[in-house]
């Protein structure tokens, strides 16, 4: 559920007639608003300084966070506005599930972000086809970390992680001292390491790179202090982030950054 969703009742109806007005840098936004709409609908709307659906940029915006978005619909007009890329993004996917299929928008005043940073999914690699359907819903939930075993076509991983990037997805592999070498192919900052410790070596050679490690835990207090840090190894190798799974394997936690 968002942050904030006031009842709110009426519905703004989409027509061919219904112009987008973009203000700041919500350009590609827009153009993803515009296609959900044509998808739906079959409208192909077009771009109006006086346009009754607005998306805008705003970066003065305060109080979101770096994901968080205000979307206001009214009987008469529509508002999405956001400081962050992101944020604009998750307000397109909730226009879109207040769009009805005849074209009618839910009246809504919603003001959400996210309340987990790493909102992710763990995956083997499918054929790319699957793995960008995959990446289709994943933008759809507002999740936005793919977690892969890499392995295969180094220019079909390329193509993921830009798929990934494009509609606001880091895609960020599980490797090993053995396949450091494909780090070039993930530009994400995170590096998983399964849930195998983490040496000094290895956290030298991901320091050396700019990247941080993420590990699997099952929240056990052997593995993770009372504050979420990380209680095995020494200092240097506390600059980790641990994840564990959501629904039926033991915890219900999602990514804890550790303190440094």
């Amino acid at each position: 559920m968002p942050t904030s969703a006031p009842r709110r009742t009426g519905s703004f109806v989409l027509t061919e007639d219904v112009a987008v007005r973009v203000t700041g840098q919500a350009r590609t936004a827009a153009a993803m608003l515009r296609e959900h709409i044509f998808a739906q609908t079959g409208y192909l709307l077009a771009e109006s300084q006086d346009g009754m659906l607005m998306v805008s940029h705003d970066p003065a915006m305060r109080g979101l966070g770096p994901e968080g978005y205000a979307l206001l619909v009214s009987n008469d007009a529509v508002m999405l506005r956001a400081g962050t890329q992101a944020g604009l993004r998750h307000g397109v996917q909730s226009f879109r599930q207040l769009m009805t299929r005849d074209g009618t928008v839910r009246a809504a005043d919603l003001r959400d972000s996210p309340a987990f940073a790493w909102r992710g999914v763990s995956s083997a690699l499918l054929p790319p086809a699957e793995m960008r359907k995959a990446i289709d819903k994943m933008a759809a939930y507002k999740l936005n970390v793919l977690h892969v075993f890499p392995e295969g076509d180094p220019d079909a991983l390329r193509e993921l992680v830009e798929y990934g990037r494009d509609h606001g997805i880091t895609v960020v592999p599980e490797l090993s001292p053995a396949t450091i070498e494909l780090l070039d192919l993930f530009p994400s900052r995170w590096v998983h390491i399964g849930s195998a410790k983490l040496s000094a070596r290895f956290a030298g050679l991901l320091q050396r790179h700019g990247r941080l490690p993420v590990r699997w835990h099952d929240g056990s207090t052997d593995v993770l202090g009372p504050h979420g840090r990380l209680i095995e190894g020494d200092d240097g190798l506390r600059a980790v982030a641990t994840a564990g799974w959501v629904g039926g394997l033991g915890t219900a936690s999602a990514v804890s950054p550790a303190t440094v």
